[in-house]
């Protein structure tokens, strides 16, 4: 874990945001994995503050052994502001609400400010470890994720009453077959499970969702 100490101590100034790992290596460290960090702040970072970052976590990498992936590159990835996370739980980076594909094998798609709220919106709703920061900042967003999180599902399972593992695997297949990282990024498993079942509680207590027990109805949203 000395690589998440490390990005938590060393890397970024945490004074009005937070940090976090998500992916492969928060949840199994080893060398395979890179590590995919979010950084948050209430303000954009200039142009050299994020360029001394991305220099740190590139450093970190190479320091522990760790791979790198630059698919989607650093200067889009790495830092949010907190409008930017806003924006992601209330779902603004998918600008079509019918089609979640993920753009494989587009550079520009996948580097674009849309896509960036894809991928805070997945940081915040799959396994992660807090690293350090404002921990109310923290929560309140994760809240406002989790909300997030709930609506595609209900969504892609469409309308009426549906059983809520119905909404569990609209998030993890497509209705054309996506899974993983070409659909929404998400896996099975119990993370997902309360992510969602705590997302309907949200719509819940908005009164846009009745679940009793397993079953969920839903009008439209």
């Amino acid at each position: 874990m000395s690589a998440l100490f490390a990005a938590a101590a060393a890397l970024h100034p945490v004074r009005d945001g937070y940090a976090l790992a998500y992916g492969s290596h928060a949840e199994r460290p080893g060398p395979a994995s890179d590590l995919d960090l979010l950084y948050t702040g209430a303000r954009p970072l200039a142009d050299r503050a994020l360029g001394r970052l991305i220099e740190g976590v590139k450093r970190l990498h190479t320091d522990h052994g760790l791979s790198l992936d630059e698919e989607v590159g650093f200067a889009s990835k790495l830092y949010a502001t907190e409008r930017e996370v806003d924006r992601a739980a209330g779902l603004v980076g998918f600008r079509d609400v019918t089609d979640y594909a993920t753009p494989v094998g587009d550079p520009v798609a996948l580097n674009s400010p849309a896509f960036k709220l894809r991928l805070i919106l997945n940081a915040l709703t799959t396994p992660h470890v807090f690293l350090t920061g404002d921990v109310h900042a923290y929560r309140r967003q994760i809240v406002a994720a989790e909300r997030g999180c709930a609506l595609p599902a209900l969504r892609i399972a469409g309308p009426g009453k549906r059983a809520f593992s119905e909404a569990v695997s609209a998030l993890l297949s497509s209705p054309d077959g996506l899974t993983g990282k070409r659909f929404l990024g998400y896996r099975p498993g119990p993370h997902l499970h309360a992510v969602l079942r705590r997302g309907m509680a949200h719509l819940v207590h908005d009164r846009l969702v009745r679940l009793d027990h397993d079953t969920i109805t839903w009008s439209s949203t």
